[in-house]
C-alpha cells in the first residue's frame, strides 16, 4: 500500500514539473478529438419493429392442416430479408439513383447496404429490422420498404405455395388412383385365370381336405349300415309271396262291394294318389278282370290272387334304402372330387401364390399411398382454407420506421468522454515520456538508490520577482485549464441533453 502511495506520489511530482506540458498536450488531444468528432458525417438509425402473431385457429387445427412453425420461419428471416433479390427490389421501388451508375458501383453499394442492414430478433414473437446510413429520409423509406415487400412476399409466397401443394395433391391422386385400380384389375384377371377367387392358403385348404375326408369316412359308415339294411330286405322280400289268394262269396259280389266302399271313404279324407288308395284301385281292378275272366267251379265260389300288401311294404322300404345309397354314394364321389382338387391347389400353391403375394404387395403399397395422400389433401385444403383466410401465423408491423432526427454516429457524449480521458492520458503519457528521457538529479533520493551518498544540499536562493511571475503563469494556467475543461463538460452535458431528450 505505501509502495502505491510512493508510486502516485511520483508520478504527481512528474505532472506537476511539467505542468504545462501536461495541460498543452490534454487541452490540445482534447480539442483535436471533439473537432475531428464534430467533423465525421452524422449517421441516421431508423428502424422497424415486425410482431409475428399467431392466430388460435392454429392450435385448433392442430394436426389436419399443415402450418409452417414459427422456429422455421424465423431461421429463414435473415436470408430472405438479406437476400440481393428483394433489396434490389427495395431499391427499385424508393427510385434510388444508383441505378443510374456502372454495374460494379451498383453491385458494390448493394453488398455494402446489405451488410448495413441489421436483424435483432427477440425471442420467437418480435424481430426488428435497422439501418443506418448518412440520409435519414433514405434510411426511414428503405426499411418501410423491406419490411413492408418482405410481408407481401411472404404471405404471396405462403399461398402460392399452398395452392402449389394442392395442385401437386391432386395430380398424384390422380396418378395413384390409377395405379391402384390397374392393381385390382391385374389381381381380380389373375384369381380369375387361376380360378382363385379368394385368398390361397395352404393351411385352409389342408384343413378343408381333413373335414371332407372325415366326411368320407362318416359317409362310408352309413353306406356300410344301409347295404346291411339293403341285403336283410333283400332276405326278407326272397321269402314272401308277391301275391296272396283272396276267397269270396259266390261270385265274388261281396269283397268287390267291400273294397269299393272303403276306397269312397278313403277318397274323402285322401286324394286319388294316396298309397292305399292306388292300392286299392289296383286291387279292385284286378278282382273285376278275373271275375270276368273265372267263370267259377261248380260251388259258387271265386278263388281270386291279389298283391301282397308286406310284400309291396318291403319293396318300399327298399327302394327308400337304395335312394340313400344313391344319394350318398354322389356326395361321396363329390367329396373325392374336392379333396382332388384341393390337394391340386397345394400343389399350385407356391407358384400361385407367390404371384399372387406380388400383385396384392404392389395394390397394398398403391393403396397405402393413395390412402396417406387422401389425407394430406384434407389437410392441405385445411392450410389453403386458412390462408385464403389469413388465418394462420402472419407477420404484423407494429411500429414501422420513424424519420429519424437524431444521429446514432458520431455519438458526442462517448467522443466527449473519450475525449477528455484522452487528452488526461495523452498528458499523463507526455510528461512521463519527457521524464524518462531527462537525466539531470531532481530529487537526493535518486542519488541515494544509485549508491551515491549525499553530503549535503544547497538550497535555492529565491527570487522574489520570479517567484511572483511564476505564480501568476501557474495562475494563469490553472484558470485557463479549468476553464477549458468546464467547457467541455458544458458541452458534455448539452450533447447528452441533445441526444436523451
Amino acid at each position: 500500500m505505501h509502495q502505491k502511495q510512493n508510486e502516485v506520489t511520483k508520478y504527481l511530482k512528474i505532472i506537476f514539473r511539467h505542468r504545462y506540458l501536461f495541460v498543452s498536450v490534454s487541452l490540445l488531444v482534447m480539442t483535436a478529438i471533439t473537432a475531428y468528432s464534430y467533423l465525421m458525417p452524422e449517421q441516421y438509425q431508423s428502424d422497424s419493429t415486425v410482431f409475428i402473431e399467431k392466430n388460435i385457429i392454429n392450435n385448433l387445427v392442430k394436426g389436419i392442416a399443415m402450418t409452417p412453425d414459427l422456429s422455421d420461419k424465423i431461421k429463414v428471416l435473415k436470408f430472405a430479408l438479406l437476400s440481393r433479390d428483394i433489396v434490389t427490389k427495395v431499391l427499385e421501388d424508393i427510385d434510388s439513383d444508383i441505378f443510374t451508375k456502372s454495374k460494379s458501383e451498383r453491385q458494390h453499394y448493394i453488398t455494402n447496404l446489405r451488410e448495413r442492414i441489421m436483424i435483432t430478433v427477440k425471442g420467437e414473437e418480435l424481430f426488428i429490422v435497422s439501418l443506418i446510413d448518412s440520409d435519414p429520409k433514405f434510411a426511414q423509406e428503405f426499411i418501410n420498404t423491406l419490411v413492408s415487400k418482405y410481408v407481401e412476399e411472404n404471405v404471396s409466397a405462403k399461398r402460392e405455395e399452398s395452392y402449389g401443394a394442392n395442385r401437386f395433391l391432386v395430380e398424384q391422386l390422380d396418378t395413384f388412383k390409377a395405379k391402384l385400380d390397374q392393381a385390382e384389375t391385374a389381381i381380380i384377371d389373375f384369381r380369375k385365370k387361376q380360378g382363385v377367387y379368394l385368398s390361397m392358403d395352404e393351411r385352409t385348404d389342408l384343413a378343408e381336405i381333413k373335414q371332407f375326408m372325415r366326411e368320407i369316412e362318416d359317409i362310408e359308415l352309413q353306406l356300410q349300415t344301409l347295404k346291411a339294411r339293403q341285403g336283410r330286405l333283400i332276405q326278407q322280400l326272397d321269402s314272401l309271396d308277391k301275391t296272396v289268394d283272396i276267397f269270396s262269396e259266390a261270385g265274388g259280389g261281396g269283397h268287390i262291394v267291400q273294397l269299393e266302399r272303403r276306397l269312397g271313404d278313403l277318397l274323402l279324407r285322401y286324394t286319388e294318389n294316396y298309397p292305399e288308395v292306388v292300392r286299392l284301385k289296383a286291387e279292385l281292378e284286378g278282382l273285376k278282370n278275373r271275375a270276368a275272366t273265372d267263370p267259377g267251379d261248380s260251388t259258387g265260389t271265386t278263388r281270386m290272387t291279389s298283391l301282397n300288401p308286406l310284400y309291396q311294404e318291403v319293396q318300399q322300404k327298399m327302394f327308400e334304402v337304395e335312394t340313400e345309397i344313391s344319394s350318398f354314394e354322389a356326395k361321396k364321389k363329390n367329396l373325392k372330387e374336392l379333396v382332388t382338387q384341393r390337394e391340386k391347389n397345394l400343389h399350385e400353391v407356391p407358384v400361385n401364390k407367390k404371384e399372387l403375394a406380388v400383385l396384392i404387395q404392389e395394390r397394398d403399397s398403391h393403396r397405402e399411398i393413395y390412402q396417406e395422400l387422401l389425407k394430406r389433401m384434407g389437410q392441405s385444403e385445411v392450410s389453403k382454407q386458412m390462408e385464403i383466410s389469413d388465418k394462420t401465423s402472419t407477420f404484423r408491423i407494429v411500429d414501422p420506421a420513424n424519420y429519424p432526427e437524431i444521429p446514432v454516429s458520431p455519438n458526442m457524449v462517448k467522443m466527449i468522454f473519450l475525449a477528455i480521458f484522452g487528452g488526461l492520458g495523452c498528458g499523463l503519457g507526455a510528461v512521463v515520456l519527457l521524464d524518462y528521457f531527462d537525466t539531470s538529479v531532481n530529487d537526493p533520493q535518486q542519488l541515494e538508490e544509485l549508491g551515491v551518498e549525499v553530503l549535503a544540499m544547497i538550497p535555492n536562493i529565491a527570487d522574489g520577482v520570479a517567484d511572483v511571475q511564476a505564480g501568476k503563469r501557474d495562475r494563469t494556467l490553472y484558470v485557463a485549464g479549468t476553464l477549458y475543461l468546464f467547457g467541455f463538460i458544458v458541452l458534455l452535458i448539452y450533447e447528452a441533453l441533445h441526444r436523451y431528450k
